[in-house]
């Protein structure tokens, strides 16, 4: 990979790294390290009060709706599930503040340069498609399995879930296509996002280091994209308030990962 020279509009700029040439092999002591790294820049970042003004209202359009159309209530689960494959994106402003603070600079806006932008542009469209593909498979699975059943037609949408094979079946299939998205996500997002932010390079580039580093460390990977999806389950209690604490630890995490694997 070629090394991006240092963009002459920016006078006083540093020169930009070279993108990666080495994915160091990971253990999975380094996730509990980073989580702490990243729990230290959760406490010294403090962007809680800005994410709870972010999350109430979508709280409360959510859950509105929810009682106000009882037709959604099949597709709340797959939306809140499915957020687990935007968490990269949604957590990316946290990511570029432990760069800033790793580098002794308060200042955010430095990172999202032209030149970075465009990367950003480019995996946030990749990642936004990836969610809007499982909602749509979601839905279409729900529509060929328990949506075209009569079985308990009258019980509550719950209680068909677990009580009919139709329910069943949902849940089995949904697991299976929701695992093979999330897999996905993995291989592209794992580390792309930090890497784009760190460093001038392409999204197609940090797309390439991304599935590398999946490939080199397979087991930490998995786990730590369990870890993620775990987080931010958690984090739609209550009422998606548990956002405010899941996502910055996420994203600062995020960064820690990232600077731990790659070279």
């Amino acid at each position: 990979m070629n090394t991006t020279a240092m963009n002459p509009a920016q006078p006083g700029a540093m020169p930009s790294k070279p993108a990666p040439r080495e994915i160091r092999q990971m253990s999975l002591r380094d996730i509990i390290e980073a989580l702490r790294l990243g729990f230290d820049d959760v406490q010294h970042c403090r962007t809680d009060a800005l994410l709870i003004a972010a999350i109430l209202p979508v709280a409360g359009l959510l859950f509105a709706g929810v009682f106000v159309v009882q037709g959604f209530l099949p597709f709340v689960f797959p939306l809140l599930a499915g957020f687990a494959l935007l968490g990269p994106l949604a957590t990316l402003w946290f990511v570029a503040l432990s760069r800033q603070r790793e580098r002794g600079d308060e200042s955010v806006s430095g990172v999202f340069t032209s030149s970075k932008l465009k990367a950003i542009q480019r995996l946030s469209v990749i990642t936004v498609a990836v969610y809007l593909c499982w909602n749509l498979s979601a839905t279409l699975i729900y529509y060929l399995t328990l949506g075209s059943s009569t079985e308990n037609a009258g019980q509550f949408f719950f209680v068909r879930v677990f009580t009919t094979s139709a329910g069943w079946e949902m849940l089995f299939i949904g697991c299976i296509v929701g695992a093979a998205f999330a897999l996905l996500t993995l291989a592209i997002n794992s580390i792309s996002f930090a890497l784009v932010v760190d460093r001038d390079v392409t999204a197609t580039q940090a797309i390439s280091v991304s599935f590398h580093a999946m490939a080199r460390n397979p087991l930490f990977v998995l786990v730590w994209g369990a870890v993620v999806a775990a987080g931010l389950i958690l984090g739609t209690l209550p009422c998606l308030l548990g956002f405010v604490v899941v996502l910055p630890l996420l994203g600062h995490t995020s960064w820690h990962v990232y600077r731990k694997m790659v070279v």
